[in-house]
């Protein structure tokens, strides 16, 4: 088996110098730009990653601030409505005082009248009957 090994190595070996002997500089440069073009693109990876990295941290920080304005504007709006809504009520009760106030004095004015009006019959019932019994006199 290590005969097998020690000639495939022999036969790699002497492939490779007879690479070097056909192609020997093109090959160290094109190794050369090929390690070069790999290194310029880690580079612009590295870059790209570090940009997206900081965009992602801006967009997460205007995002906060965002939600932080909203909550803001959420709260005055709450307190407004609660304010809106304290003022109508207070408006409808007055109203409902006023209104219960209203019905009040037209239910005693019809009542004085009503009395009134009795009194008035009474009287010209006593008056009738007074007259009645003068006449029967």
């Amino acid at each position: 088996m290590n005969d097998k090994t020690n000639k495939k190595t022999t036969s790699l070996d002497s492939v490779e110098q007879i690479r070097n002997i056909l192609f020997g500089e093109q090959i160290s440069l094109i190794e050369k730009r090929f390690t070069h073009l790999e290194n310029q693109l880690t580079k612009t990876i590295e870059n790209l990653a570090n940009k997206v990295d900081l965009a992602n941290k801006e967009l997460k920080s205007q995002i906060e601030k965002s939600n932080k304005a909203l909550q803001t504007d959420n709260s005055v709006l709450a307190q407004q409505h609660t304010e809106d809504l304290r003022k109508l009520e207070s408006t409808i009760n007055n109203k409902i005082i006023e209104t219960e106030s209203d019905l009040l004095n037209q239910i005693q004015s019809g009542l004085q009248k009503l009395d009134h009006k009795a009194s008035h019959r009474t009287e010209l019932a006593k008056l009738l009957k007074d007259m009645a019994d003068k006449l029967i006199d």
